[in-house]
């Protein structure tokens, strides 16, 4: 019997028996054969604390052979797995709120003061009091148009770069954000992989 199966590279699960199906999807023309191979459990994480182990497609033949020694195994996904887990905590609304507004003051002023010295780097002041000046023959008494629409298109700018509004979105592409964490992502995942095998704590 051939078993086809998909796994992710990395998966987070908050219940302590991982079983196949947390890891990918199985595929297979036996219908009670593929529910057997689902829940096949692979590990049980401790108690109380979250945890990371790594796993490869060698751990899995061997758990699905014990129930059928002529199944073939095809793998279409990756071969080896970085399982995250994350016990269940209760956190209330107003942690989770408060949170969210210290991240959302320190991006925003982070932000701000970026620009701003950027600007004083630049010295985008004179240049808008020379251009002023090229334009009208008279010298900037203040902030005036430019600047205004200077900030206007600054904050346009970002939010069109970044491709989000709120829960819109301009296009079906992915933000210059969610890309670099994509990267990063994979990049934190080679290095687990890779340092789970050199250290020989890879289950397998």
């Amino acid at each position: 019997m051939i078993v086809y199966f998909k796994g992710e590279e990395s998966v987070c699960i908050t219940h302590r028996d991982l079983r196949v199906k947390d890891i990918g999807t199985v595929y297979c023309s036996s219908p009670e054969f593929t529910y057997q191979v689902e829940n096949l459990k692979l590990y049980q994480f401790p108690k109380g604390s979250n945890a990371k182990e790594v796993f490869s497609i060698v751990n899995l033949l061997e758990k699905i052979k014990e129930i059928d020694k002529e199944m073939e195994l095809v793998n279409l996904g990756e071969t080896d797995f970085i399982i995250y887990y994350k016990a269940r905590t209760e956190c209330a609304k107003w942690k989770q709120r408060a949170k969210i507004l210290f991240v959302c003051l320190v991006a925003f002023f982070g932000a701000a003061i970026s620009i701003m010295a950027y600007n004083n780097d630049v010295g985008i002041e004179q240049l808008f009091a020379k251009v002023y000046e090229w334009l009208t023959g008279k010298k900037a008494g203040g902030p005036g148009l430019l600047e205004i629409s200077y900030s206007i298109g600054l904050g346009v700018g970002i939010v069109v770069f970044f491709n989000h509004a709120a829960r819109k979105t301009f296009s079906d592409e992915p933000t210059p954000f969610e890309v670099q964490m994509r990267l990063y992502e994979k990049d934190v995942n080679n290095t687990f992989i890779t340092g789970a095998g050199r250290k020989g704590e890879e289950h397998e």
